[in-house]
């Protein structure tokens, strides 16, 4: 299955794309605006897979939480080509995108962590099970680090992803669990792309529907509270 998935959820700009025969992935930290460096990292990634956007059989995206503009930015691309391809669309929280590419060992836990300031994290904790994709613990949302980790079993290893677990490393590792440092890791394309055709695997139906892939913010915007108040 011809497969592309993306995500802006983060810093990180995560692109990947499989054919029947290869896969590929063009994955930086974007300098600008993910508006100004999404399609051009798209159209890269499917060069060098020998696929043109009319192969893609199946488009994946992240929809955080995360950044509030780098979450609308991918998930409007990936509907808009899911729209105008007509291809089925599958979105999936960007924490899991993470999770699922860290190579854990059965019996693992991952703690996945992207910094939110005012001195919180969108984060998700994760066991690997070996079946399937990772087992959410804690669901990806707007937390306190330390109360994620409190989450965590005792006697598991918990593999530390994202830019959240370096902004608070104190409390990730003064926490008394058995944590592991990975927090530089970019989830491989073949991770990303095996993530988007397991779920939709799993319901293809919900899949066909691109107005059903809708952003998942965790909090309020700024503005939001500002009307509020």
């Amino acid at each position: 299955m011809n497969i592309l998935v993306i995500d802006t959820a983060t810093r990180i700009e995560i692109v990947a794309a499989a054919s029947k025969k290869t896969c590929a992935g063009v994955s930086s930290e974007a300098g600008a605006s993910h508006a100004v460096t999404l399609i051009d990292s798209i159209d890269r990634c499917l060069a060098q897979v020998s696929l043109l956007p009319q192969d893609i059989e199946l488009i994946g995206v992240g929809i955080g939480p995360g950044s509030f503009t780098g979450i609308r930015i991918a998930v409007a691309a990936a509907r808009m080509m899911a729209q105008v391809l007509e291809r089925p669309l599958v979105g999936f929280p960007t924490p899991l995108l993470y999770a699922a590419g860290a190579g854990a060992a059965v019996g693992d836990e991952i703690l996945v962590a992207f910094d939110a300031k005012k001195g919180r994290v969108y984060g998700a904790l994760y066991a690997e099970e070996g079946i399937g994709l990772p087992r959410a613990i804690v669901p990806p949302g707007d937390y306190d680090i330390a109360a994620i980790l409190q989450k965590a079993n005792p006697s598991a290893t918990v593999r530390c992803i994202g830019d959240g677990v370096a902004r608070y490393r104190s409390r990730v590792f003064e926490s008394g669990k058995r944590v592991e440092d990975m927090t530089g890791l970019i989830p491989p394309p073949e991770a990303a792309c095996r993530l988007a055709r397991i779920l939709y695997d799993a319901d293809p139906c919900a899949c066909a529907d691109w107005n059903r892939t809708l952003p998942l913010y965790a909090r309020k915007s700024d503005a939001e509270l500002s009307r509020e108040s």
